[in-house]
């Protein structure tokens, strides 16, 4: 198959998004789904034949992708999809748990009705979500809704910022266990000691929360390389 093309895709008129946020919303669902493997090259030329338009839309889309980490830039090899690396999902967990556990702690002290029905109707979409982009779109809205009432925008920026890094990792976890079901598990049960007004339990779940996960994306990496 020729690099970054699966098929003739036709994009249809969406007042509302652009031909390049389409381009890129569509490719975005071909990484997380692993559509496009990690390490695949991604020629400009191809994409703009697979959707029928210029390569000016296609670079705009590739810019959007590569701010959000999902592609690289690399000198002489073009744009491709990033390689999975166990010390980058490492790394990246051992900041998450350096802020995460506190923000939800914070978050605890605040938490209201109008937060707990956008957790829950996040946790409905999860529930509902018949692919792994959106299970990760419905989980980066359950996290949202349960970090925002900290009240601390700084902090949530930048784990907004290492959650987007690390969703390639969870994605890719989540194809390769049965660990999904265990996530929604935990964020039920997180849900539930945020609205107790839990603030050091949920601290502590949220921790383990993370160490559950992270463990998952590593196993799921090393057997793949086996």
């Amino acid at each position: 198959m020729t690099p970054g093309v699966t098929e003739t895709d036709g994009l249809r008129t969406e007042p509302r998004r652009s031909i390049a946020e389409q381009i890129a919303a569509q490719l975005r669902k071909d990484i997380l789904s692993a559509v496009l493997a990690p390490g695949e090259p991604l020629r400009q030329d191809h994409i703009a034949q697979r959707f029928n338009v210029s390569q000016a839309p296609v670079r705009e889309a590739l810019r959007q992708l590569a701010s959000e980490e999902l592609v690289t830039y690399q000198v002489n090899c073009g744009v491709r999809v990033p390689l999975l690396e166990k010390a980058e999902a490492a790394e990246t967990a051992r900041l998450r748990l350096q802020l995460e556990p506190d923000l939800v702690a914070a978050a605890t002290r605040n938490f209201g009705p109008t937060d707990r029905r956008r957790a829950e109707a996040a946790i409905a979409l999860t529930i509902q979500a018949n692919d792994v982009p959106a299970r990760l779109e419905a989980d980066e809205a359950f996290h949202n809704a349960i970090y925002s009432p900290a009240g601390r925008p700084i902090t949530l920026h930048i784990v907004q910022q290492l959650r987007q890094r690390y969703v390639r990792y969870l994605g890719f976890m989540w194809r390769h266990s049965r660990h999904a079901e265990t996530s929604l598990d935990e964020h039920r049960e997180l849900l539930g000691l945020m609205c107790g007004g839990q603030m050091q339990a949920a601290r502590r779940y949220l921790k383990e929360h993370v160490r559950a996960s992270t463990n998952a994306v590593l196993e799921a990496l090393a057997n793949q390389q086996t």
